[in-house]
């Protein structure tokens, strides 16, 4: 009787495939349930891995000029430290003087909005509105300013408490080294898993997803940074409040795809608005110009077409990821859709038994 499950009937093949999916759709919602709890525990081991990942090609390019393994970290970590100082030096004191007086201003900003939104309840009294109609705009204006005061009131205390968070990611920069140290002793440990004769497959989706991902991760942090700094010089140029807090946060956000750009923009057009409603124009105008430039010019430059996904498969895993895994679940579904896509196809070409 065979024991090998690659020698198997393939209706026996597939009863197994469909038991063991089930086994991880289960525990799939299992770790949903307890999400919070597993990622901060995770969270460490999970950004020394995309660290790593991004460090890699470096590593193994100095290691190809017969540079020693350790010693090309040593060196990665140095340029890293002393671009971090350089950082700490000339951009962080602005950042937190930013940060700071933004904190120290909001309760002033949510005054002055409360107070715009009771102006337009104010004006839409005037008009004659059916009584069901009139109930749902002020439930939606007093449901709206409730949210905005209890979102006020937490952010100082959820700013804080963020940096308070970072302690537990000084493992970051340890399981970092570990992981590029040991990066070929845990591939090999990877192949072992499977057969002998499905290695190669193994192999060749593994260099089609470091290829596609790569691409798309780097190009994608490349563009934002990119976004990031027309931003902040057209926020300074424009003389809108906190240009570094703001353009940092369209940064950080254009990294999700289509509805990024959009919350990114929220916060600077909302500090304008609150300041001059022109200022507010302006500040729309300027964040159109800076995704033109992206979309035009620089995007297809650098990313191409490395992600390869159908908007509609896009839109699916933002909305999962983000529903899942909250913000953290937008940035990383798309790589992960990536991943999956790819997965995918080497799956059904190895279902198919083609080579």
């Amino acid at each position: 009787m065979k024991d090998k499950f690659w020698e198997l009937p393939p209706w026996q093949q597939g009863l197994l495939l469909l038991t063991g999916g089930t086994l991880l759709i289960l525990a799939a919602i299992w770790m949903i349930t307890v999400r919070h709890l597993l990622f901060s525990a995770l969270a460490p081991f999970l950004a020394a891995l995309i660290i790593a990942y991004l460090l890699a090609p470096l590593v193994n390019f100095m290691e190809r000029r017969r540079i020693s393994r350790p010693l090309a970290i040593a060196v990665l970590y140095l340029l890293f430290a002393l671009v971090i100082f350089i950082f700490s030096v000339r951009v962080t004191p602005l950042f937190l003087d930013d940060l700071g007086e933004l904190v120290r201003q909001l309760p002033e900003y949510g005054a002055a909005l409360q107070k715009f939104l009771h102006r337009i309840e104010a004006g839409y009294h005037r008009f004659n509105l059916p009584p069901n109609i009139r109930e749902m705009v002020e439930n939606s204006g007093e449901a709206f300013s409730t949210a905005l005061a209890l979102r006020l009131e937490h952010l100082y205390d959820f700013i804080f408490s963020l940096f308070g968070g970072m302690i537990i990611f000084l493992l970051v920069p340890v399981l970092t080294y570990y992981f590029l140290r040991d990066e070929d002793s845990f591939k090999r440990g990877f192949l072992y898993l499977f057969p002998p004769h499905h290695r190669r497959r193994i192999v060749a989706a593994a260099e089609e997803i470091n290829g596609a991902l790569g691409a798309f991760i780097r190009g994608s942090l490349l563009v934002s940074l990119a976004v990031a700094m027309l931003s902040y010089a057209g926020l300074l140029i424009l003389g809108v409040k906190f240009p570094l807090v703001l353009a940092l946060v369209i940064g950080v956000t254009n990294l999700i795809p289509y509805i990024g750009p959009v919350i990114g923009a929220l916060p600077a057009w909302l500090v304008a608005f609150l300041e001059a409603p022109l200022l507010s124009l302006k500040v729309a105008l300027l964040i159109l110009i800076v995704q033109q430039i992206e979309c035009q010019f620089i995007a297809p430059v650098i990313l191409g077409r490395s992600a390869r996904l159908h908007p509609l498969v896009i839109i699916l895993a933002l909305l999962l990821g983000g529903k899942l895994f909250g913000f953290i679940g937008l940035l990383l579904a798309v790589p992960a859709a990536l991943v999956l896509r790819i997965l995918g196809k080497h799956l059904l070409m190895a279902w198919r038994g083609g080579r």
